[in-house]
């Protein structure tokens, strides 16, 4: 039976996505064990390179899903000429990835651009392969849930703001499985005590770890018919 190792919002940690995994007992060589990454793969870290070859080996062994998170999408907009990355280097952390993925005499915008796409020509195919969700038994894993419009009513968005999806949405029988949103932030608001593990309440999980600051990825391990099997 396939066993799926859920983790999200890596940021460019490499090590850290290994050790997390090796500690839940991931095995390598076991084709059974798949990979389920809620996204956020790049940026902020310094190890974006090393994630790429692991995404590029895992899916060309069918044993990773990869949900799209909003840095993803950053990377993918940027590649595609969508934008010109000014402002996600600024603010959200992209030129970490960029650096490592350029040339190294690249120093324009268009000039990183190009020798990306020249030195990872799979690299948009990866991305763009990315999923909005997945679903195992009675769990749905998103990036960071869904959001509300009037035109649209509640649909999924990886760059929705957590906190709300969490208060106004209705999970129905379905349990939401997300990163995006740290989890020391809800546990300390909806328990009233910070921490880095899974924040859980009825028909919701939040997973993202603050990697960049905690330096921990948390590892959830379901089957394929959808039980949780670490469930603390």
């Amino acid at each position: 039976m396939k066993k799926y190792f859920v983790f999200s919002d890596i940021h460019g940690h490499f090590d850290i996505l290994v050790k997390s995994l090796e500690k839940h007992g991931f095995e390598l060589e076991n084709e059974d064990h798949m990979l389920l990454s809620l996204g956020d793969w790049f940026d902020r870290g310094q190890q974006n390179l090393k994630l790429v070859g692991l995404i590029k080996y895992f899916s060309r062994m069918k044993r990773l899903i990869s949900i799209r998170g909003n840095h993803d999408d950053f990377l993918l907009n940027f590649l595609l000429g969508r934008d010109d990355g000014t402002f996600n280097v600024k603010y959200n952390g992209m030129g970490s990835t960029l650096i490592e993925l350029a040339d190294h005499d690249a120093n324009t915008m268009d000039k990183i651009r190009a020798s990306i796409l020249r030195n990872h020509p799979y690299l948009v195919e990866l991305l763009e392969s990315f999923i909005e969700q997945f679903e195992l038994g009675d769990y749905i894993f998103t990036h960071a849930g869904y959001t509300y419009r009037d035109n649209r009513g509640w649909y999924n968005y990886n760059f929705s703001k957590t906190p709300l999806f969490i208060s106004n949405f209705n999970p129905g029988v379905k349990t939401y499985v997300f990163g995006h949103f740290h989890a020391y932030v809800l546990n300390q608001y909806w328990h009233k005590k910070a921490f880095d593990e899974p924040f859980v309440i009825p028909g919701f999980i939040g997973i993202d770890t603050r990697t960049v600051i905690s330096k921990k990825i948390n590892v959830l391990i379901f089957d394929e018919e959808g039980n949780w099997l670490n469930q603390s």
